[in-house]
């Protein structure tokens, strides 16, 4: 069985753009406008509230933080989102493998490791071949070691 891949990236912050309008063309009109000024996005998650509205949460490099939150600033105006909020104490932690998806209770362990490890995942995002997390950057070391110990069980 192939190995799994556990990374992690601490030089990040984590982007909340809070109630925006739940409608069609948010989201081209917001990583269009952060891309429009060369800034990457690593990770994208989104929470659906109540009466149309959303959360829609990013992350982007420390480095790129401050021109995003300009950026992002005069598009909350323009969307009417509610409020901005930034942390940056954050990190990703990512299980990847090709075929993730296709690995049965993948998302049970990864999420049992880490809550045994009293580590709370803040956002998580997954693809067919990764589950990232977003988690505090202080329980990265923990969390990578206790993911590696789980996942060597089966190797």
């Amino acid at each position: 069985m192939p190995d799994f891949d556990i990374t992690s990236k601490k030089d990040v912050a984590k982007i909340t753009l809070k109630s925006a309008p739940d409608r069609p063309g948010i989201g081209a009109q917001v990583f269009g406008a952060l891309w429009s000024y060369d800034i990457n996005v690593e990770l994208i998650s989104c929470t659906t509230g109540l009466e149309n509205e959303q959360d829609i949460i990013l992350v982007v490099d420390k480095k790129q933080l401050n021109p995003a939150i300009l950026k992002l600033k005069k598009i909350i105006e323009e969307i009417e989102a509610k409020d901005l909020l930034v942390d940056q104490s954050v990190a990703i932690l990512s299980v990847a493998r090709s075929g993730l998806s296709k690995t049965p209770g993948i998302g049970a362990r990864v999420f049992s490791v880490l809550s045994d490890a009293k580590i709370n995942v803040d956002v998580v995002c997954s693809s067919t071949n990764a589950i990232s997390c977003i988690i505090q950057a202080a329980d990265v070391s923990k969390a990578e070691a206790s993911l590696r110990q789980e996942f060597e069980k089966q190797e």
